[in-house]
């Protein structure tokens, strides 16, 4: 079976770090005249300025939105300082738990952004890590690709046989009958079951994907079969399901915040569990309930990759070697420092690989460090911006 990565925040995440969470995302506007309590100012980074007595080499992990650019529209000394990383040749990745698309497409627009060359090498998002993890074992078998257009994105990467959410609808129209078209017929590929359920992005009609994925799930990969998860109490999981971004919301142009990839986890963990016990009325026949199915029904297994996962993290700590000069070739020779506007995926994944993290005001966080310390996401520096972030480790 895959590895298990921890979701942060978890399942079952305590109602006060939730809360949090979701008013910290609901804050769009940035105060560029806040002063840092005394506390905070006693946050410092582990380069004091003007100190060059640290041997290792500099390396960031940057956030995009709400870091470097809000919108596609460069946050203000964000250009320049990514020119003085260039030029001072620091290597660094920038790293988001958004996707959708191609690392190369990706890199052409934050080329364009911050006019500098970007490298596909240089960009991780939140699927990145499926190239290494998954593609290897399922090249050829079929997978459902969720996520608007990431069918083809999946295919890229090397997934032969990957179908988004609505190419196979349309050769199983009796699945999602809103969407069935005129003259559609059924394909029966029981010889060829799905594999693995792929969350690359948000989904374009969230019902169908989620209707879709338990059909699959409940299959083990043939929806034309019967639903054995249900009817064979012996029977176990065979489909993996993938998601690749543990955010339950995030930040856009609405008052307030939107849901996202996290939240979907929770609803298909929700529908399969009921789908498999025995108080669902519609999914489960009582006759067959057993004191063992009573209670509750089955707990999906899933693994999470996306910040602030392992599996993300080394992805970015490889990329940070490749750009390193040849004399340095272990983790212990780099500082490397996280930079982002929120605690919970860039904060954390700090936390989760033992790295330096700076916590930036021009997103969707703008509170009091020490709020964040009993949530286990303690900065170690707060800034206004990325520039001053970089003007604070730099010597001058």
């Amino acid at each position: 079976p895959p590895p298990q990565y921890r979701t942060y925040p978890p399942h079952g995440v305590p109602g006060h770090i939730a809360s949090t969470l979701i008013n910290m995302s609901s804050s769009r506007e940035t105060d560029s005249t806040h002063s840092l309590s005394q506390c905070a100012s006693n946050i410092t980074t582990t380069r004091p300025k003007n100190n060059s007595h640290d041997p290792r080499q500099l390396a960031f992990v940057l956030d995009i939105d709400g870091c470097l650019s809000k919108e596609g529209v460069p946050i203000a000394g964000s250009k320049e300082a990514l020119h003085k990383l260039r030029l001072m040749k620091i290597p660094f990745v920038v790293c988001t738990n958004g996707g959708g698309q191609l690392e190369s497409t990706r890199a052409a627009k934050l080329s364009k952004t911050f006019d500098m060359d970007i490298s596909p090498e240089q960009v991780i998002l939140s699927h990145t890590p499926i190239r290494s993890e998954v593609v290897p074992r399922f090249k050829d078998d079929r997978v459902l690709i969720v996520g608007e257009d990431c069918g083809e994105v999946a295919r890229a990467y090397g997934l032969t046989k990957a179908e988004g959410i609505r190419e196979y609808g349309r050769r199983h129209p009796s699945l999602f009958p809103r969407r069935r078209e005129e003259d559609a017929i059924e394909i029966d590929d029981s010889d060829d079951p799905v594999r693995a359920c792929l969350f690359f992005e948000d989904p374009e009609d969230l019902g169908e994907a989620l209707q879709l994925c338990l059909d699959v799930l409940l299959t083990n990969g043939n929806p034309g079969g019967p639903r054995v998860l249900i009817e064979n109490e012996g029977a176990t999981q065979e489909v993996e399901v993938w998601f690749t971004n543990p955010d339950l919301v995030y930040s856009g142009l609405a008052n307030h915040p939107r849901i996202t990839q996290g939240s979907y986890r929770q609803c298909l963990e929700t529908l399969y569990q009921s789908a498999t016990s025995s108080t669902s009325t519609s999914y489960y026949s009582s006759k067959k309930a057993t004191r063992a199915m009573v209670k509750k029904g089955r707990t999906l297994h899933a693994t999470t990759v996306g910040k602030p996962t392992p599996i993300t993290g080394k992805t970015a700590l490889n990329k940070l070697l490749d750009q390193c000069p040849p004399n340095i070739t272990a983790e212990q020779e780099l500082e490397i420092w996280t930079v982002g506007d929120n605690p919970y995926s860039d904060v954390a994944l700090a936390h989760t690989m033992g790295w330096n993290s700076a916590l930036v005001r021009t997103g969707i966080w703008n509170g009091d460090a020490f709020d964040l310390e009993k949530d286990g996401v303690m900065p170690t520096k707060v800034e206004d911006s990325f520039a001053l972030v970089l003007k604070g480790l730099l010597p001058t």
